[in-house]
Order: structure tokens, then C-alpha cells, then sequence
């Protein structure tokens, strides 16, 4: 079950705390192959650039054929690179028809370390790729696994089949939150997007499922303890999404809040998606349990490799100048912890 609020935007929108009007912005760096290549992901990644006020730059790594140690064909490879850059020069060509300017780089080299060169000279950008839908596996390729692991900012992950029309914007971004200050992170950049696209921002916010010992027979008082405590969690989620959206009210957005009690974060995002008609989600690459020793957590790895529109992964403390959308707010007394009021 799903319970929404809505919020009307208020007047006097506040200074977003990095993008174009900040002193940093967010290059997107978009690793293409040929067969993936297409003005669709290439047009998203403007609308994204544009509204973090970078700029797109095209990067195809061109690797050995057969495994690094195997010899090459000098011949064989030029002639690869002559053929990689026209296709390159025609995406460019296209992209810089309308939208923010691209430009492209033609690498050559093992995938994942050229891509962990070229991410590592630009620490503030957002590694992207287009995701191929029909292609089984895709995410175990040097390329995605190059992408996903990379440092940056982000992950921006385009499916390569995912709608967009030039002439309309985005109308709707969900954001999910799981109460952490890692998932907060993802909202700086959610409102700049939100604010360039004039976009709904649909904040929302799965409450836990209690679990309980399926040893033994089940009684009355362990389903009154187990409602109990959903009910708990479910108002305690909402009381957490209305102080979110008080505190981003200033920024003069549409804003909308939704709580999902399915237990499942998983699934119940990507359902949400389907259910608001969400064009757009952006969140953090971890969340409440933030594991560093994976590039991201369970629930963002899921929605990034399922979901059928694009989703922006913002990763935690990347931030070193410690930006944060309520980082220029005040409030009176001390935050509570989520659920104590």
C-alpha cells in the first residue's frame, strides 16, 4: 500500500548549493561503444549536464580484440580507430544540433583503467553509459563494471531505449530516501534538476517491514506486536518526508511525498516508477547501511539495472567542499531522530 501528499511550491526559491550557480559544476562523461551509441542517451545526458551546469564529453575506449597480452595488427587497429571516430564525430555532429555542447575523446588501452584515468582528472564529474536492454549479462562487461566502479561524483545510467522528446522536459523525479544522511546527499542534485526541468519532485520513502521468527506457532500478541510496529515505522516515515519537504519548500518546487509499506525497497521502487510515471530518478549509490567496499548498495544496484527510465546514483561524501542541501538552514533546537515527534 502506498499513501501521497502533495506540497505547492512557495515563493523565494534559494540559491541551490552547487551546479551552474554554485562554484562547481558536473561534467558528464558518457562511455559509448557502437553499438549502443544513440541520440536518445546522448540527449539525456545534455538535459543532466545542463541543469548541473557541465558540459557532455563522449569517451569510447578502444581495447585490444582478443585480451591485453594478445599482439595486435597495427593496420587492423588503425583501421578501427579511423572507423570508431567517424561514428564519434557523427553522434557529436548530431548531439550539437540543440542542447549543451558535447564533445568527444577516443581512448585506446585497457577499458576499466582508461576509464578510471580519464574519471580520476575529473573528480566533480558523473561517469555515464547507455544500459542495453536485450542484452543478458550486460553489467559483468569491463565497460559497465568499469563505469560502475569508477570515481566521480555519480553514476548516471541511461537505458538504451528510454523515451525522451526535445521539445518536452521532465516531469516528474523520483528521489527515494531510507531516513539516512547518505540518502540525503542525492537531493542537491535532484532540485537542480528538478528546477531546470520544472519538474515535479516526488520524494518517497519505503517504511521497513518487522520480521518475525518463523520457528514456533504464530499468536495473537506477535501480529499485534508486528502491526504495532508498522504502523510505527509507516507514521514515522511520514513525519520524516514532511520535514524533507519543508526544508526544500524554499526552493519554489512541486513536490509531492509518498510512503509504500510493501517491506520489499526493491521492488516497491521500481513499482513506484511505473505507478507515478516517473521520467527521472535520481539517488544516492548508498543508502542506510552504506557498505564502501561495493561500488553500490543492493537496493540502488537494483532500481539502476531494472528500471526503464534513466537513474542518476550520487555518491555519498563525494561533495569535498561538504555541500548539502540543508547545509544553509537553520532550525530551532536540535534535529530528532526520525520517529520522536
Amino acid at each position: 500500500m502506498t499513501t501521497s501528499s502533495r506540497r505547492k511550491p512557495q515563493s523565494g526559491a534559494a540559491s541551490p548549493p552547487d551546479g551552474k550557480n554554485g562554484k562547481e559544476r558536473s561534467d558528464i562523461i558518457v562511455f559509448v561503444d557502437e553499438a549502443t551509441a544513440n541520440g536518445l542517451g546522448v540527449c539525456h545526458s545534455q538535459r543532466v549536464a545542463g541543469a548541473l551546469g557541465g558540459k557532455v564529453l563522449l569517451v569510447h575506449v578502444q581495447c585490444r580484440p582478443n585480451g591485453d597480452n594478445a599482439p595486435v595488427d597495427p593496420v587492423e587497429w588503425d583501421i578501427r580507430k579511423q572507423k570508431a571516430q567517424k561514428w564519434l564525430d557523427k553522434l557529436i555532429k548530431n548531439a550539437n544540433e540543440d542542447g549543451v555542447p558535447c564533445e568527444a575523446q577516443l581512448l585506446e588501452g585497457h577499458c576499466r583503467s582508461q576509464i578510471q584515468s580519464i574519471m580520476g582528472r575529473h573528480p566533480r564529474a558523473i561517469a555515464a553509459m547507455l544500459r542495453p536492454r536485450s542484452s543478458q549479462g550486460w553489467n559483468l562487461s569491463e565497460l559497465a563494471w568499469g563505469v560502475l566502479c569508477s570515481s566521480g561524483a555519480g553514476v548516471l545510467m541511461i537505458p538504451e531505449n528510454a523515451k525522451v522528446d526535445r521539445k518536452k522536459t521532465y516531469e516528474r523525479i523520483l528521489v527515494p530516501l531510507d531516513g539516512s544522511v547518505r540518502a540525503e546527499s542525492a537531493l542537491p542534485k535532484a532540485v537542480l534538476l528538478a528546477k531546470a526541468e520544472a519538474a515535479e519532485l516526488v520524494l518517497c520513502h519505503v517504511a521497513p517491514q518487522p520480521a518475525l521468527s518463523a520457528l514456533g506457532m504464530a499468536d495473537r500478541e506477535a501480529e499485534n506486536l508486528h502491526e504495532l510496529v508498522c504502523e510505527k515505522n509507516e507514521k514515522a516515515g511520514k513525519n520524516y518526508l514532511a520535514r524533507i519537504c519543508n526544508r526544500l519548500a524554499q526552493n519554489g518546487l512541486n513536490i509531492s511525498a509518498h510512503i509504500s509499506n510493501d517491506g520489499d525497497a526493491r521492488r516497491s521502487l521500481i513499482d513506484l516508477i511505473a505507478r507515478e510515471k516517473a521520467d527521472f530518478v535520481v539517488m544516492a549509490t548508498h543508502g542506510e547501511s552504506g557498505h564502501k567496499d561495493v561500488p553500490t548498495g543492493d537496493v540502488a544496484r537494483y532500481v539502476l539495472e531494472r528500471a526503464d527510465i534513466p537513474v542518476l546514483l550520487v555518491r555519498p561524501g563525494n561533495d569535498r567542499q561538504g555541500n548539502h542541501v540543508f547545509g544553509k538552514l537553520s532550525t530551532e533546537g536540535v534535529r530528532q531522530p526520525v520517529g520522536t515527534d
